[in-house]
């Protein structure tokens, strides 16, 4: 992996959250905020918020933003680098 390329930002914004990584990994796959809480064990609150975060950051996407209950989002191509960068595996 090329090292040149790296949102070192993103991923130092990434590691300072155990919650945010966790999130991540469980977004390979769409998922909703609702989920999300469920599979971390975290109120749907924080897990929304957690959704909002990363969006904003361009790590995950929202499939479905018309709607407002029911949003799914999943990685984008950038939030798949930053969690690989992230949990050490290059």
């Amino acid at each position: 992996m090329s090292t040149i390329n790296i949102d070192w930002e993103a991923v130092g914004y990434v590691k300072r959250s155990k919650n945010r990584i966790k999130a991540l990994n469980n977004l390979k796959e769409p998922t909703m905020p609702s989920e999300l809480a469920k599979e971390m064990k975290i109120s749907l609150t924080h897990a929304s918020k957690i959704c909002r975060e990363l969006y904003s950051q361009g790590l995950i996407e929202c499939l479905n933003e018309k709607l407002k209950i029911g949003r799914l989002y999943r990685l984008t191509k950038k939030g798949e680098e930053i969690l690989r960068v992230s949990i050490n595996k290059f």
